[in-house]
């Protein structure tokens, strides 16, 4: 389960970028620089008709936007529930999870988990658990050390260096007054779509071993969406809404 879902995501991300490096354009007076980054008053519905693709507004990188707990609850909102991906994401990741079921050897899924629409309502399940416990830990724990949850694009135009910033990103985020600081949120989210697995898990994944892989392939997914984050601007709308409805 674990290589088929890196193959899948590392070839989506690699076609991505690919194409955003195709079709990027020297900036010479700014303008690749605007569709990075949105204006203050730009709609935090304007990309994709989602939250996932929006960065923080220029305003707030130049440190003059405070984004307070209102406005965390609301991208919160957006970006766990008031979207089509609160729906297809996880039906997405429970076929991929039925097809190529975990475990080697004699700790393997049992039947019950992979076959039969009990098989995807419990995998459908897991999946909206992983989703709904990460972007919750993520937004309490923003609150409570007041880290923005918002992307930051960088200011490069070197399509390897805002792959580097985009990753980067993951591990060291902004605080609401716009200062590099660790990215605890994340790493908090992390761990909680890892570890609520097991509640309800089958024997032989509801452990230590197993919640820390899944912890550390969720923080991996939250990389991976931040280069696609980074390069979304430059992608045609019609990949932007592919990749979002499948991979959010």
């Amino acid at each position: 389960m674990t290589k088929a879902t890196f193959g899948l995501a590392f070839a989506v991300l690699s076609l991505t970028l690919s194409y955003a490096q195709d079709h990027s354009t020297p900036d010479t007076d700014g303008t690749a620089q605007s569709a990075r980054t949105p204006s203050a008053s730009a709609s935090p519905r304007d990309e994709v008709g989602s939250s996932s693709t929006v960065v923080a507004p220029l305003s707030s990188q130049n440190g003059s936007d405070h984004f307070g707990v209102g406005g965390k609850f609301r991208y919160y909102l957006g970006e766990t529930y008031l979207n089509p991906t609160f729906i297809t994401a996880p039906a997405f990741r429970a076929g991929i999870r039925m097809a190529n079921p975990p475990g080697h050897f004699s700790t393997t899924y049992p039947a019950h988990w992979k076959q039969g629409p009990g098989a995807f309502g419990r995998n459908y399940g897991d999946a909206m658990a992983q989703r709904v416990s990460f972007q919750t830990a993520r937004f309490a724990t923003g609150v409570l050390i007041r880290e923005d949850p918002r992307y930051w694009p960088s200011f490069s135009h070197n399509g390897f260096v805002r792959s580097l910033h985009a990753f980067g990103y993951t591990f060291m985020d902004r605080s609401d007054s716009g200062h590099r600081v660790p990215a605890v949120s994340n790493f908090v989210g992390a761990a909680a779509a890892g570890f609520v697995g097991n509640t309800y898990l089958p024997p032989g994944f509801a452990n230590l071993t197993h919640a820390g892989q899944r912890a550390a392939l969720q923080f991996a997914f939250f990389g991976a969406g931040n280069l696609y984050r980074e390069f979304a601007p430059q992608l045609p709308r019609p990949i932007r809404v592919f990749i979002e409805l499948i991979g959010r």
